[in-house]
């Protein structure tokens, strides 16, 4: 009985476990999250022991595509990781990029999402464009493939309806971008996005050349461009400031402000991160001024004639340096330290903060330059440009000056662009820079170096690219009110500089000849024939120029011409006078005693022209026009009319008042000395036409680069 008792209890027992419910397993729980068994501790429910449960490594994000694809880990070793290197792979880390348009889908999952679109990109609107009759638009924008910002494309598009502009990105467009590239400390500067980019963010976004963005137009089709550089805007809106400079950046939003505001006349209001300290927002309120300063009256005065900046139409070719001074910090700095500069006679301040600003300029341009690919670079030669300028207005005798040091790092970046490229990019930088070089041969400061390479190399920009904007065909485009003037004035400019150039080269290579004044007087005599006859070779070439049937009906008519045309006539017409002046009078010392009286009416007539031009210039408020200075400055030394000497000496003085430097000051002071040295040898001699202006200013030690900055 005892045993029979016995099975039934444990069969009752199986029965009753049978009824229950099978154990729980515990909460599965992150790798480092000890509640769950802290709590079944504390409970005193252990469940059965279950293994952890493998937690696989995070997938890599910036590994090899070979072993990506592989799907094996990969060390991330540059430029071969160690996979690809021990089996033999070809190892590849170019971006891969990949677009997908969400908008069906996400429509179809949240209805409440509409989507709103632009009517200018409405393909049912009907095709208007600007000649279409009601359509209150005029196109005056330049090409489409010429247009450097999203604003301008937007405008462009519309002038039309439809619109029918595209602008392509591919995967070269995103290959410069700090986030692809290969550089661990470039990858850093995304930490901070208030930073202002690095020198190396700089040369990777800039892709070491084209640093302003222009699409490039597709054949077929020259609505369509293709972008070669993708602009990251939320990275360059920002106030910051770089690792290697601490000086604040005016975002592209505050200088847009800041140009309406020019144009209106009304105030701005800049908005400013909160974590900006005092000193900050004053150094941005001084870059504000400064870059005021740089674009209205640097640039007005640097570029011999150009359409008005105000207009709102983006001509102006400021607007290469602006763009290019985003991403490329040693041209920011240029720009600020010739602003500061221009503004250094008004208050103490400005003085340091050019020479500060001029000082981080030097070192980050050096930093830069790497290779033969930077310096063949658009910022390169940009900032270059710049720092000549701001030699140049600095320039004072007895004082270390890099104005000619800079001149020939031009030469050597223009061969260099021309060699890399094929052609250059900006033509008519080329064409300015020939012109302050011809100035600083007149002056006897400088000796050609730039000029006279480009001439008998013949890279000289012909007359056709020296204004700004470019067409497609990379040639200056010309408005349809300038199509009867601009290229003929352009063309006539272009040739009257080219024989200045050459006439200048005659002086400096008499000049420096240092056996003419130890010949006898016969031997004298007939080098002096000889230098004659060949200046008088250039002289009927001037001539000529103004005597042809086309050149003869613009001039009649230069008081009706568009802006344009009118200034590069003035430039070429004192340019011209200048030289037949300076060649009867300053090819060597004593020049003027030698010259036949015939041509005392000439000479004359070209000064009294000369000074004619400036007085009415200056009437019209044009003071910017800066080329003006040196035909004032040879025409009153060359007078013999004490009313037109002070005249010339009177408007040198108001051309003085806003010049970005001191030449201007120093023009005026050699011409007073010169006068003074001629009233001296009249009261000694009877007669002054043996002063020579050169000898002058070495004697008084007045150094003049070029006569108008």
């Amino acid at each position: 009985m005892l045993t029979t008792t016995t099975l039934v209890m444990q069969e009752d027992r199986r029965g009753e476990s049978s009824k229950r419910q099978p154990p729980r397993l515990p909460v599965i729980a992150p790798k480092d999250d000890l509640s769950s068994s802290a709590s079944a501790s504390r409970s005193g429910h252990l469940g059965p022991s279950v293994p952890p449960r493998a937690r696989l490594p995070p997938r890599s994000r910036t590994g090899c595509w070979t072993c990506r694809t592989r799907k094996v880990k990969c060390d991330e070793g540059r430029p071969v990781c160690g996979q690809c290197s021990r089996l033999g792979h070809s190892c590849d880390y170019s971006p891969r990029l990949a677009f997908r348009d969400d908008t069906p889908r996400v429509r179809e999952r949240m209805q409440e999402v509409t989507v709103i679109s632009n009517t200018v990109w409405d393909a049912l609107s009907p095709t208007v464009t600007e000649t279409s009759a009601g359509s209150g638009t005029i196109d005056d924008l330049p090409p489409f493939a010429l247009l450097t910002t999203d604003e301008d494309r937007e405008k462009k598009a519309e002038r039309y309806s439809p619109g029918t502009y595209n602008v392509v990105l591919n995967q070269d467009s995103f290959q410069n971008l700090p986030e692809y590239s290969d550089d661990p400390e470039i990858k850093k500067e995304l930490v901070s996005p208030l930073r202002r980019p690095s020198l190396a963010v700089s040369i990777a976004s800039a892709g070491g050349r084209d640093i302003a963005v222009e699409g490039i137009p597709v054949p077929d089709d020259p609505n369509i461009v293709v972008l070669p550089r993708f602009e990251d805007i939320a990275r360059r809106s920002t106030f910051s400031s770089s690792r290697d400079f601490h000086s604040p950046i005016i975002s592209p939003v505050a200088r847009s402000t800041i140009i309406k505001s020019e144009s209106s006349g009304s105030n701005v209001l800049v908005e400013e991160p909160a974590s900006m300290t005092e000193s900050e927002r004053i150094n941005i309120g001084q870059d504000e001024r400064y870059f005021r300063q740089f674009r209205y009256v640097v640039w007005r005065q640097l570029v011999p004639a150009e359409l008005d900046q105000r207009d709102g139409m983006h001509r102006s070719s400021v607007g290469i340096l602006e763009s290019a001074a985003d991403t490329f910090p040693p041209l920011y700095h240029a720009m600020m330290a010739v602003a500061a500069l221009s503004l250094a006679g008004h208050s103490g301040n400005e003085r340091l903060d050019a020479l500060q600003h001029y000082q981080q300029a030097l070192p980050a341009l050096q930093s830069t330059l790497k290779s033969s690919n930077d310096l063949s670079s658009d910022g390169a030669f940009l900032t270059h440009f710049l720092l000549l300028v701001y030699e140049i207005a600095a320039a004072e005798t007895g004082h270390s000056n890099l104005w000619s040091q800079h001149l020939s790092t031009l030469l050597r970046i223009s061969l260099l662009r021309r060699e890399v490229f094929g052609t250059e990019r900006f033509p008519f930088i080329v064409w300015w820079i020939c012109l302050i070089d011809l100035d600083a041969l007149f002056s006897g400061a400088g000796r050609g170096e730039f000029v006279g390479s480009m001439l008998h190399s013949d890279n000289i920009p012909p007359p056709s690219f020296h204004q700004y904007p470019l067409g497609l065909d990379g040639s200056s485009i010309v408005y349809g009110d300038e199509v009867d003037s601009l290229p003929i004035v352009l063309s006539l400019d272009y040739e009257v500089t080219i024989l200045a150039i050459r006439l200048a080269l005659l002086a400096h290579e008499y000049r420096r000849d240092t056996t003419f004044n130890a010949t006898n007087v016969q031997q004298r005599a007939q080098v002096t024939r000889s230098r004659q006859s060949r200046i008088f070779e250039l002289q009927d070439a001037l001539r000529q120029l103004w005597v042809t049937p086309a050149v003869a009906m613009i001039t009649q008519n230069a008081d009706g011409m568009p802006d344009r045309p009118k200034q590069i006539l003035e430039h070429a017409a004192t340019l011209y006078r200048a030289c037949i002046i300076l060649s009867h009078t300053s090819m060597w010392p004593g020049q003027r005693l030698e010259t036949s009286p015939d041509y005392n009416t000439e000479i004359a007539v070209a000064s009294s022209q000369i000074l004619q031009m400036m007085r009415k210039a200056l009437a019209e408020d044009r003071a910017h026009c800066r080329y003006l200075v040196f035909p004032a400055f040879i025409a009153g030394f060359a007078s013999t009319d004490g009313a037109q000497r002070m005249q010339a000496l009177d408007m040198i003085r108001t051309m003085e008042k806003n010049s970005i430097g001191r030449n201007t000051t120093v023009t005026r002071k050699a011409l007073a000395a010169v006068y003074e040295k001629q009233n001296e040898r009249f009261m000694n001699t009877g007669q002054s036409l043996d002063v020579d202006w050169m000898q002058v200013m070495v004697e008084r030690e007045l150094l003049v680069v070029n006569f108008g900055v």
